[in-house]
């Protein structure tokens, strides 16, 4: 019988405490460790995917917050033995993350660490990954991506216009080192799940520090929610956030295919907070946005340039 996923909710009381930030996130990943749930080999590549949709800071609810995956980092290093770290984002439609790393204060944090590098994923050294999915049969990915000893999702815990809420599973759709990725909006659920095929995480913490309500995944209103959240497999973790937001995640198309795709279950354990006293009613997405969301996702209108360009701004990709 397979071991029961678990999911950690931590309340940072003090949000703009980093000791205190610090020490939650210690604690988080410590009973995760203490659990069996994080299993790294020795000398091994680690990689972290973060959450960088613009050139917009944490504070916006936007982007994830450096100083959070700083703090992930020590962790590691501090406990396993540990090759290198990379840090590996890609560039998409309205993103080039090469500034985005420089503007935000990431090269800044991590450049004191000599075995820890940032990366583009959309310039690094890609390679075919066959995976038979619902809309890839084959996919170009990067090779520290795909060859990473262990991999973590650092995602944002944000409403999406398109999909409801976003998390992990929407997190590693970013990793497609495709810059254009609006043109995979039509088909956005089929594609979440054929990149976590690719790669499940295997760890996944959620920034709910800052978080993001209303019209996200950029355009949304941010909510100080002073939550961090850890989970062992993505699709667990995002069921619990969706929960956590006041979704109800079996209207979150995306999870819902996710469950159906077998990966992962919706059977979890909960630790730390519960889900009922940290649960928040997050406001939701304008209705005109998503009426212009189902014309948008329409497979025959989104051929017309103009509504490629116009939509891609508005939703982030």
């Amino acid at each position: 019988m397979p071991e029961k996923n678990i999911v950690g909710i931590a309340k940072i009381k003090h949000p703009q405490n980093k000791s205190e930030i610090e020490s939650t996130l210690f604690n988080l990943v410590d009973e995760m460790k203490e659990r069996n749930k994080i299993k790294i080999p020795s000398n091994a590549k680690v990689m972290i995917k973060p959450n960088i949709c613009l050139v917009r800071g944490y504070e916006t609810g936007v982007s994830v917050d450096p100083f959070i995956v700083k703090c992930l980092v020590d962790w590691l290093l501090q406990n396993y033995d540990i090759e290198t770290i990379t840090i590996g984002e890609a560039d998409a439609t309205e993103l080039n993350i090469e500034v985005a790393f420089k503007v935000l204060g990431w090269e800044d944090t991590f450049n004191q660490y000599p075995n820890v590098r940032l990366l583009n994923l959309t310039k690094e050294e890609l390679v075919n990954i066959e995976i038979n999915g619902l809309y890839f049969k084959k996919i170009k990915m990067s090779k520290s991506y795909t060859e990473s000893d262990f991999l973590i999702s650092v995602a944002k815990l944000k409403t999406h216009t398109m999909t409801g809420s976003t998390c992990n599973l929407k997190n590693l759709y970013g990793a497609n080192p495709i810059k254009n990725k609006a043109q995979y909006h039509p088909y956005l659920d089929e594609v979440i799940c054929d990149l976590n095929k690719v790669r499940s995480p295997d760890l996944c913490l959620v920034d709910g520090i800052i978080a993001m309500e209303g019209a996200g995944p950029v355009s949304g209103v941010p909510n100080p929610l002073g939550l961090l959240i850890a989970g062992n497999n993505a699709v667990a973790t995002d069921h619990a956030c969706a929960r956590i937001m006041g979704f109800n995640p079996n209207k979150i198309s995306h999870l819902k295919l996710a469950v159906k795709q077998k990966l992962g279950g919706i059977d979890y354990e909960v630790f730390g907070e519960r889900i009922e006293d940290v649960r928040t009613k997050f406001e939701f997405v304008p209705r005109w946005k998503t009426i212009v969301t189902g014309i948008y996702r329409n497979k025959i209108i989104n051929r017309i340039p103009l509504w490629k360009r116009l939509l891609a701004r508005i939703f982030g990709a």
